[in-house]
This record gives C-alpha cells, sequence and structure tokens, in this order.
C-alpha cells in the first residue's frame, strides 16, 4: 500500500507543480521573446508565448526531491537508481536547453539533429540503452555493439516524432499523458517501481500543464516542451520495454511499435511523403495526422481528444500484449497489423472524399 500512496503523491506533486509553473512560464516567454508568429502554415491566429517545456521539465522534476525526506522502499530502491535518474535528468536539461534557443532564436535542423545525437550517446554510455530484443522462439537477441546504433535511432526517432506531433493546441500533452499512464501501468504491473515513477511524474507534469495548453491555448510548448518530452519519453520506453532487469514481460518489438504508434506512425508517413517529393527531411508542411483531420472538418478539441482516444487504444492493446506469452503475442500482433492497416485505407479513403467535395481535388500521398 505504501509505494501506491508514493505512486498517487509523485502523480499529484508533479501535475501541480507543472501547474503552479505554467504562468511564470508564460512570462518568462513573453519577456525572453520566445513567441510563436502566426504564418501560412500554423493555425493559431494570435502570437503565442511558447516555453511550455520549462514548465513541464520543472513539474517532472519537482517530486523526486521529496523522495530524499521519505523513508520506505520506494525511497530506498531511488538510490540504487540514483545514478541512471541523473543521467536521463542531464539528457532531459540539453534538450530543454537546446529547445529554449531555438523557442527564442531558432535553430538550424541538421545542427538540432548532431546535438541529439550527441545527447543519445551520451544516454547509451550511461547505461540507458537497447540490449536486446526478445524474440517469440525463446531467448531473446543480444545486440551487443550494435546497441548503441539502435539505441541512438530510438532516442533521436522518438525525440523528433514527438516534436513533429506538436502541430496543435493540447496535442502532444494529452497524448503524452495517456502513452505515459499506459507505460505506468505496465511497469506498475510489472514490478517496476522507479521506471512506474518516472512514469507517473511525466504523465503528471503534462496533465498539469494541460489546462493552459488545451485549445484555446494560452502557451505552447514550444520545442524546449516536445523535444524534452520526447526525450524522456524515448528513455522510459527503453528502460520500459528494453532493458535487461527491466523488461516488462520480456514483450516482443511490437509492443514498444504499439505504444508509440501515433507519433511513429505520423513521423514515418510525414517522410516518406517529403521523400517521394524530393523535399527535404526537415522541411515544415501540413501534412501531418493532425492536419488531415482537421481538413476533414474537425476543430482543434475534436482532433486532440480524437487521436487521445488513439493512444489510449494503442496503448491498451500494448499493455494487453505484453501480458500473453511469445507465441501468442506474435499472433496478436500479425492481426493488430492487419486491422490497423485496413483502418488506415478506410481512412485514406473517407479523407480523399472530403478532399473532393471540398473542391481540394485527389491527395497523391
Amino acid at each position: 500500500m505504501t509505494q501506491y500512496k508514493t505512486y498517487l503523491a509523485m502523480l499529484l506533486a508533479s501535475s501541480a507543480g507543472a501547474w503552479l509553473f505554467t504562468p511564470w512560464a508564460i512570462r518568462l516567454a513573453k519577456r525572453w521573446g520566445a513567441v510563436d508568429v502566426p504564418n501560412a502554415r500554423k493555425i493559431h491566429l494570435e502570437p503565442m508565448p511558447r516555453m511550455g517545456g520549462v514548465a513541464v521539465f520543472l513539474g517532472f522534476c519537482l517530486p523526486w526531491a521529496g523522495l530524499y525526506l521519505l523513508h520506505n522502499p520506494v525511497a530506498a530502491a531511488f538510490q540504487e537508481f540514483e545514478k541512471r535518474f541523473a543521467a536521463l535528468i542531464l539528457g532531459a536539461t540539453s534538450m530543454l536547453v537546446l529547445g529554449i534557443y531555438d523557442d527564442i532564436k531558432g535553430a538550424d535542423a541538421t545542427k538540432k539533429f548532431l546535438f541529439q545525437t550527441l545527447t543519445a550517446i551520451g544516454l547509451w554510455a550511461a547505461d540507458i540503452r537497447i540490449e536486446q530484443v526478445a524474440t517469440p522462439w525463446g531467448a531473446p537477441i543480444e545486440l551487443g555493439w550494435f546497441s548503441l546504433p539502435i539505441s541512438v535511432f530510438w532516442i533521436v526517432g522518438v525525440t523528433n516524432a514527438i516534436n513533429l506531433l506538436d502541430g496543435i493546441d493540447g496535442l502532444v500533452a494529452g497524448v503524452t499523458t495517456v502513452m505515459a499512464l499506459c507505460l505506468a501501468i505496465l511497469n506498475v504491473l510489472s514490478g517496476n517501481i522507479l521506471i512506474a515513477l518516472l512514469t507517473l511524474c511525466l504523465a503528471g507534469a503534462c496533465l498539469g500543464f494541460l489546462p493552459y495548453n488545451h485549445s484555446p491555448a494560452r502557451i505552447f510548448l514550444g520545442d524546449s516542451g516536445s523535444l524534452t518530452i520526447g526525450m524522456v519519453l524515448a528513455c522510459i520506453g527503453i528502460l520500459s520495454l528494453f532493458k535487461e532487469g527491466h523488461q516488462t514481460a520480456s514483450p516482443l518489438l511490437s509492443v514498444p511499435l504499439i505504444l508509440f504508434g501515433l507519433p511513429l506512425f505520423d513521423t514515418l508517413r510525414v517522410m516518406v511523403h517529403r521523400l517521394s517529393r524530393g523535399q527535404s527531411m526537415f522541411k515544415a508542411d501540413r501534412n501531418h495526422v493532425h492536419h488531415r483531420l482537421l481538413d476533414m472538418g474537425l476543430n482543434q478539441r475534436q482532433v486532440a481528444w480524437a487521436l487521445y482516444g488513439v493512444a489510449a487504444g494503442l496503448g491498451s492493446t500494448a499493455i494487453l500484449l505484453s501480458r500473453l506469452e511469445h507465441g501468442r503475442q506474435l499472433i496478436f500482433s500479425v492481426v493488430f497489423a492487419g486491422l490497423a492497416a485496413g483502418s488506415y485505407v478506410v481512412w485514406r479513403f473517407l479523407l480523399r472524399g472530403r478532399s473532393q467535395e471540398a473542391g481540394g481535388g485527389s491527395l497523391k500521398d
């Protein structure tokens, strides 16, 4: 019972911290000139402060100080986790600093990618790494030195996927809340206490920020928020689903891919769309899932809640899948992939029809 009280306390403390820090972040963003000015690609109509990541980061960090004041099994377990936690906080801090600079001055996409890669290498060196991948036929595949490129690819990929998803009010904060709560359930069921606390603090920080960010927003996450959240979420995913000794029922690769399915799918289809047209991978456009849903006539609130539902469905599926033995995981994954592909075809058909009705012609992607 003690650990469940700690879970609740950490969730509430991180949520309250982010909620209390957000008005200060709004004033700070305006003072430093971190303001998002509307243009033809963007949806908002008025200049908007965009350093919400500061409030989310502080809300995420706040509850951990309280563990030094507690004397229970959770606090004792944290002492053994301190070094890895410190590496995670340093990685998140580096993304926060990069994001703040980008929110104020603007940063070149290539340089941001290089900085993220170096940070990911540092996290790998600090033992936040993918060491093995489960297989349906028994013993997992040990990655050896392939752990480095695969871990870096995962961390940088998830970080940028979350960043790219940040296109409408409340979307990333809400989707991250849902994904983090699903990861928390996975870790609670498997007895990974500290990893569960990490996910609950991330969920709480995003939840506390959401009242200010939900449509109509009073502040945006900015890159300071989306990059920081993406980095933390990627690392928690590794510690939850890939790290030897912390694995959640040693799930197949399909479990993290399903759980992180929404941001990964959105990023993949946007990258394919840009490459097929010979465009830069870093060129911003209006081809994300949320843009397509807006084109279908939904408003920002409706799009956000629809995608919250998608994230919840994917997270619930991942939780169920993780509790099965590997053979059944494989069968379930194949069936799910078929259903997902069919749903995408139907969605594309509906989207094409709505576009033609609006006089927009057929879509080419």
